[in-house]
């Protein structure tokens, strides 16, 4: 995964991606836009507080930097969940709806972060794209799973020939979780969970790690999976995070859009 700076605004693209040639996308950063206080600069949330007019602005300026079309989006209504909604058209999508996919061009499909982990999916060959939040609640249910089951059940992409891309999160070494979190995660992803040192009842969850594992159940080929190497929690400088600000910071977006 790789920063550009367009314009003065910073945001992120996956390799694998972008070398479709097919899609565009990006994943914000908190930098380049007009928000103040706590949502500084770039908070691309609604209802966290934020002037609407502020957040509009921000995504003119997020998606004009990253060659998107601001003009169609479809945002999900996250619960952490792993609802998964098709979209053939722009739509107000119902609540509960973590991810997002289509086939259409032009439209825009948007999640929203603060720590969780953003996934995007394309398939080249039948160009479908997709676009999942996974919180630990859809981490653990396997979000990363679903949606590749998803894309193949209504438009029959083989999992072969998906890439996928695990976007910025909160990093194993700061994202410490109590025993009921961590059990859940020791029954399904056992390499992902990681006692805290001198610490009785505390453990660390790798999310970004357990998202992969979800991936290659799935059937997607490991060299077709791209990981980003930030943690949105370290990062204060290019990210918010719930973990470090609590309710007091903007939202993060993962956008994508087929050409």
């Amino acid at each position: 995964m790789q920063l550009t700076n367009q314009n003065n605004i910073p945001f992120l693209t996956f390799k694998n991606l972008s070398e479709t040639g097919i899609v565009k996308h990006c994943f914000s950063t908190r930098k380049g836009g007009i928000s103040a206080g706590w949502f500084a600069s770039m908070n691309l949330g609604f209802g966290r507080g934020d002037i609407d007019a502020n957040v509009n602005e921000n995504y003119r300026r997020i998606c004009e930097a990253a060659g998107i079309s601001h003009k169609k989006i479809v945002m999900t209504k996250q619960k952490h969940g792993t609802n998964i909604k098709k979209i053939e058209e722009v739509c107000e999508v119902p609540d509960n709806t973590d991810g997002l996919m289509t086939n259409q061009s032009g439209i825009t499909l948007v999640t929203l972060y603060a720590d969780c982990v953003p996934l995007l999916f394309c398939d080249p060959v039948l160009r479908v794209i997709a676009n999942s939040h996974s919180g630990w609640r859809g981490t653990v249910n396997n979000m990363a799973a679903q949606t590749v089951k998803e894309m193949t059940l209504h438009y029959g992409c083989d999992p072969k020939n998906i890439l996928a891309g695990i976007g910025p999160c909160i990093s194993k070494d700061n994202y410490e979780v109590d025993e009921d979190v961590a059990m859940q995660f020791q029954k399904e992803f056992s390499e992902c969970v990681f006692a805290a040192e001198g610490k009785h009842g505390k453990y660390f969850i790798a999310l970004q790690e357990a998202c992969k594992l979800s991936l290659l159940r799935a059937g997607i080929l490991p060299e077709k999976i791209e990981i980003a190497p930030w943690c949105t929690f370290a990062n204060d400088e290019l990210f918010f995070s719930h973990r470090r600000d609590s309710a007091q910071r903007g939202s993060l977006a993962a956008i994508i859009e087929l050409k």
